[in-house]
């Protein structure tokens, strides 16, 4: 089972508060007696050593003496009897009680009191616990002898060590109980402050594992976990970065691939499309040159009318071949946009111009209503290819009236132009397939006159190069095509 760094923290502080306890137990219960006797020894040792020397000087207690044996008993609380050598008190500093008790102590001193406990013994004093009945008390006394006879006794109260351990454990486990209460709330809160930032790098960890590299911690001094924060910030930037250069290079070369499946798909797409195309034109010309060459007939207008539609074919084959290779460069994206900013009106006045030997022929009448000038945003060679395919599609289907209205306008930021023929309208199932690729409404027609059905899918093409809309309608006596270009 895990635990928290609070839970745990907080199991320490009891862990070592409760060993404080323990120690502070046992240092009382064992330790505190023998030290405190130890102590009272000391005090006891050092006084006789004092007045040992003071009475070896002179052997009379003098007053210099007696004051200082008045010290000891008020710094230590230590009482002092002087006897000679005939037993006759010569100083005094406890109550006659204790004097009282002090000549009882002979007994006692060569062993016929029992109740005395010794606890030192040299050739010049003894110290002992003994229990004083007429005081009711426990003392420690020291009987010393001194050269001349004299002797000593110093003692001293024990006050009751059992009842002073008691006290004493009872305070230091309210103390301990306090300081862990205190201890406990303390790292409660300190751990909290403590294990914040530890849950943020984890929350955000978490969220690099998922690739969110948006969070950062935010976290601004020196201290170790911010010293990381800031570790893991900039770990999350370089992999942000990488990943996005990983992405980039991913759609670079996802793209290159579509590219070159694309590519390779109009390759195959464009020779199956030209053998299919050329079949019929190079079977006629072989066909007729061979028939010139065999000398079927040598009537020079029939042989002359073969030579024309040697020439005818070929030309057709010509036209068709520089078409499917002008479509397929804008469809590969080899044939690249110049951008220019020029006048489209002169630009469609050049493609009639161009087709008036045609319109003459067909006696088309051709209406063109536009401004005098609508500048526009475009590739100029390419803005010709889609009025030429136009005017020639109307051209090739035009019936009736025999019509032929170009009309431009500026409509918003863009020019709008239109090619309408009278004519016959375009089945409806075949609206959406004219921009294919050698698609024929009619087949038999667009042989007649040298359609190769590729002049739509070259507006198609040049249009979705510019990003442009253009587009095809029925209307009640023809069709019309329409196209727009930017004018900004």
């Amino acid at each position: 089972m895990k635990h928290t760094i609070r839970f745990k923290y907080t199991m320490i502080l009891t862990g070592v508060v409760a060993a404080v306890i323990l120690a502070s137990w046992i240092a009382v219960n064992l330790c505190l007696e023998p030290y405190y006797l130890q102590r009272k020894k000391n005090t006891l040792i050092q006084a006789y050593n004092e007045l040992e020397t003071r009475m070896e000087n002179d052997g009379t207690v003098t007053a210099d003496t007696k004051m200082y044996l008045r010290r000891v008993k008020e710094n230590y609380n230590i009482e002092i009897f002087l006897w000679d050598s005939a037993q006759k008190v010569i100083y005094s500093s406890g109550s006659g009680e204790a004097l009282q008790s002090g000549n009882n102590l002979f007994d006692y001193i060569f062993g016929t009191n029992q109740s005395v406990e010794r606890l030192e013994a040299t050739s010049k004093y003894q110290i002992n616990k003994v229990y004083d009945g007429n005081l009711q008390a426990y003392y420690m006394e020291m009987f010393s002898s001194y050269l001349g006879g004299s002797f000593s006794l110093m003692r001293v109260p024990l006050q009751s060590i059992q009842e002073t351990v008691r006290l004493v454990n009872q305070l230091n486990l309210y103390v301990a109980l306090g300081v862990a209460a205190a201890g406990i709330l303390a790292v409660w809160f300190l751990t909290k402050n403590m294990t914040a930032p530890i849950l943020e790098l984890s929350s955000i960890a978490e969220r690099m594992a998922s690739l969110d590299f948006t969070a950062r911690y935010e976290g601004n001094d020196n201290r170790e976990i911010e010293i990381l924060g800031q570790s893991m910030n900039h770990m999350s930037k370089q992999l942000e970065k990488t990943i996005l250069e990983l992405k980039t290079a991913n759609l670079e070369l996802k793209r290159d691939i579509e590219q070159k499946t694309k590519i390779d798909e109009m390759r195959r797409e464009f020779l199956s499309n030209v053998s299919h195309e050329l079949k019929t034109p190079i079977a006629l010309v072989q066909g007729y040159a061979e028939g010139l060459k065999e000398g079927i007939n040598d009537d020079p207008e029939t042989m002359e009318w073969y030579c024309d539609v040697i020439i005818d074919e070929a030309s057709k084959m010509n036209t068709m071949v520089k078409k499917l290779l002008t479509l397929n460069q804008i469809e590969a994206g080899r044939e690249q946009l110049s951008m220019e900013h020029f006048d489209l009106i002169p630009v469609i006045e050049g493609v009639l111009n161009s087709y008036r030997l045609l319109l003459e022929q067909k006696e088309a009448k051709v209406s063109l209503k536009c401004p005098k000038s609508l500048y526009i945003w475009a590739d100029e060679y390419m803005v010709e290819e889609v009025i030429r395919n136009y005017v020639g599609n109307a051209l090739n289907h035009l019936e009736g009236e025999k019509k032929i209205l170009i009309s431009v306008e500026k409509q918003d930021s863009r020019a709008h132009i239109q090619v309408r023929n009278t004519g016959a309208p375009i089945p409806e199932g075949d609206i959406e397939r004219i921009w294919d690729k050698f698609y024929k409404v009619d087949k038999a027609r667009t042989r007649e006159y040298g359609g190769s059905g590729i002049g739509l899918s070259i507006v198609k093409a040049v249009m979705e190069a510019h990003n442009c809309s253009y587009g095809v309608k029925n209307e009640e006596d023809g069709v019309s095509f329409f196209c727009e270009f930017d004018c900004k």
